[in-house]
């Protein structure tokens, strides 16, 4: 499936993020990577990339966000 433009930034962010600390972001940490004050926003963001199988995390688990498949 495509993604959007927003949904790939928020890919990006995602990836980067890890490759920068090693972790996983949080839902405030990656909406301030991306310029989005409101979390049910990022988790919308994150619900749609998990439906296309970009992205996996354990619900009940900080920090588990991970990256399935990029958008390259």
């Amino acid at each position: 499936m495509e993604l959007t433009r927003r949904q790939t930034e928020t890919l990006d962010a995602i990836q980067l993020f890890i490759d920068r600390h090693g972790y996983a972001p949080s839902t405030r940490e990656l909406g301030a990577e991306l310029g989005i004050s409101s979390t049910s926003t990022i988790h919308g963001l994150l619900m749609q990339l998990k439906k296309k199988g970009r992205i996996s995390w354990e619900p009940a688990q900080s920090r588990t966000l991970r990256v399935v498949q990029h958008a390259g």
